[in-house]
């Protein structure tokens, strides 16, 4: 499994983007309006699909994604 970078969406903190350490942070991830999450297990948060994420980084460079917890 890749290692994630995560950012938390400012006044909704259920909503993550998770980034590939290899991948360049992408343009709309600024600090007006998501900031970095503490390092997290991201295999134990609720919503983070891995498989889900490998694909979608595949494709965008990114993985959006909901917390239930």
């Amino acid at each position: 499994m890749r290692t994630y970078n995560l950012f938390r969406r400012k006044g909704e903190a259920d909503l993550f983007c998770a980034v590939p350490q290899d991948v360049p942070v992408p343009k709309f991830v600024t600090a007006d309006n998501w900031e970095y999450a503490c390092p997290l297990d991201i295999e134990t948060m609720s919503g983070f699909d891995a498989a889900a994420a490998q694909a979608s980084a595949a494709a965008n460079g990114f993985y959006l994604f909901q917390s239930a917890s």
